[in-house]
């Protein structure tokens, strides 16, 4: 029981002081600084409810911000993922496809290399996996650069050459030259060819004495500019 009045006397120590007095008409509320306020009912009601509605809408705008935020993070992140991959999209890139070639021209048959001068172009890729977009123009044998960047070049080609049946030796005047295949690149600007990645391999003795069969693939990351002419050449085109 003293426990018990012990903890009454120490509440009603710790409450507010009450007016012993109030008039009609007046009511008792919290103030903003937190002791009792006394005075007319309609005044008074008026701005605690004025503070209470503050308080919540305040609330409620700060969570309503952070839902918005949240949910423009995540738009935006969506959008870009979007918008990086439509742009990946519109980057120039070709991708052609061999043919037969020409008869080699008369400077060709001293040249180290020679280019590879006809591709499948324009309406020839409808049929195949080649294409050619976004401001990528096919010219002589040759791709031309619309803008400067970092581009990926590659290039795949499968060489045969007929062997010699008795022996399994290629059939080549000189069987040490090695077969090579590469990119060059050519600005008119400039005036000179620059070789961007080779791929070399030597000639081997035919397994079945009649043909041999090679694969030579080249890529590399390379820095072009507009008006860069891409190229494709091979030691020797009559494989």
């Amino acid at each position: 029981v003293v426990v018990c009045l012990i903890a009454v006397l120490a509440l009603v120590w710790t409450m507010p002081e009450i007016p012993k007095t109030v008039k009609t008409g007046e009511i008792c509320l919290p103030s903003e600084i937190g002791p009792l306020k006394c005075g007319s009912t309609a005044d008074l009601l008026h701005g605690y409810l004025e503070r209470e509605i503050a308080t919540k809408y305040d609330e409620v705008k700060r969570q309503d911000q952070e839902k918005q935020e949240n949910h423009l993070k995540k738009v935006s992140a969506r959008l870009m993922n979007i918008y990086d991959k439509s742009f990946w999209e519109m980057k120039p890139a070709a991708k052609l496809t061999g043919k037969e070639q020409p008869d080699l021209r008369k400077n060709d048959s001293n040249a180290d290399m020679v280019p590879i001068r006809e591709w499948r172009n324009g309406r020839e890729l409808y049929d195949t996996k080649g294409f050619i977009r976004y401001g990528i123009r096919y010219r002589n044998g040759r791709l031309v650069v619309p803008v400067d960047g970092t581009y990926f070049i590659y290039s795949n080609i499968d060489f045969f050459e007929s062997c010699n049946p008795s022996s399994g030796l290629p059939d080549v005047k000189d069987i040490n030259k090695p077969i090579k295949h590469g990119i060059f690149k050519f600005n008119i600007l400039e005036g000179e060819e620059e070789e961007l990645v080779t791929n070399v391999q030597p000639h081997t003795i035919s397994t079945n004495r009649y043909y041999n069969s090679y694969n030579s693939y080249v890529s590399s990351l390379a820095e072009l500019k507009a008006g860069d002419e891409l190229s494709v050449k091979v030691s020797n085109i009559t494989y």
